[in-house]
């Protein structure tokens, strides 16, 4: 296994089955994640007695094991390694709350190499939790220049915000990253920049990262799903506003979901004296759909509306 599985290609798996609906996130995790256990046996550096145990053990087997050398104060090193360990197996089997835990003890203890892949899987057990603001305090840790988890950290940074309900902020994120990322990260960003753009209707990035997609990693999981999915095109929408403040137009917003409105985003116009924000409903397939979730708008949030047919 360890020869046809490399370490970084099973740890990016991870993180993107992460973000895959629920009934493929459980079949698939348990199977990558401790294949990635496996593959880093190779790794330089790891503590003996870990390797040894990861060796011989069944991976059913393992957490026993592990949090008795994890509990081993005479071995200090290979107590945080064993806690890193432990960590990616509780996150395997999906109780991603002992993973956080597990992985905020490995992160306090290893050496500062080792450290970010510690806080790298804390920030992933923080999405599977459905805590994005906790995911978002790990992945922030990991994206200076120098960090060898840079991409990926960026990528679970606006997979947080998009969770909270800021895909604009996700798409600041995004849209840069999508023009610089390389390697086995590229995919992963250029599908998650396509369709967050298609939802804040940046058309033109949206084909931009789809291009860069199915031209240069045709093979991908990530093109091959882009390629299943028709190319949108802009339909009508309804906007709300302007408003002259960025929270009015989330607290706007929020209204607007629990009066029932679905697809509702806050776009950010920038303007020659100051910035303004509006609140975008929609796509509606026709303009008298449009219409009629206006006239919905005006009567139950009592705010500016217009319908915006391209």
């Amino acid at each position: 296994m360890e020869a046809m599985v490399t370490q970084p290609r099973a740890r990016l798996s991870l993180f993107w089955i992460s973000t895959y609906p629920a009934a493929v996130h459980n079949r698939l995790l348990s199977i990558v994640a401790i294949i990635s256990i496996a593959a880093s046996i190779a790794g330089p550096g790891r503590a003996g007695s870990v390797d040894s145990l990861l060796r011989r053990v069944p991976a059913d087997s393992l957490v026993a094991p592990l949090r008795r050398i994890e509990g081993n104060a005479l071995h200090p090193r290979e107590a945080a390694e064993a806690a890193l360990r432990l960590g990616q197996l509780h996150y395997a089997r999906g109780e991603y709350r002992r993973a956080a835990e597990a992985f905020s003890r490995a992160a306090a203890r290893l050496d500062p190499g080792r450290k970010i892949e510690a806080r790298y899987w804390m920030g992933m057990s923080w999405l599977a939790l459905g805590d994005p603001g906790q995911a978002r305090a790990a992945f922030e840790e990991l994206i200076g220049a120098e960090s060898p988890r840079r991409t990926e950290a960026l990528l679970g940074l606006a997979l947080a915000w998009e969770r909270q309900r800021r895909p604009e902020k996700a798409f600041e994120i995004l849209d840069p990253l999508s023009r610089e990322a390389k390697g086995e990260a590229a995919p992963p960003v250029l599908e998650q920049t396509w369709r967050i753009a298609l939802r804040l209707h940046r058309e033109e990035a949206a084909d931009r990262a789809r291009k860069r997609l199915v031209d240069e990693y045709p093979r991908s999981m990530e093109a091959t799903r882009v390629g299943l999915e028709p190319v949108r095109h802009s339909t009508t929408v309804v906007e709300l506003g302007p408003f002259t403040t960025e929270a009015r137009a989330h607290q706007v917003a929020d209204e607007a979901r629990r009066a029932g409105f679905a697809d509702v985003q806050v776009v950010l116009r920038p303007g020659a004296e100051r910035a303004s924000a509006i609140v975008r409903l929609g796509a509606f397939a026709s303009a008298d759909a449009a219409r009629r979730a206006a006239d919905r708008a005006r009567r139950t949030l009592g705010v500016p509306v217009q319908v915006v047919t391209p």
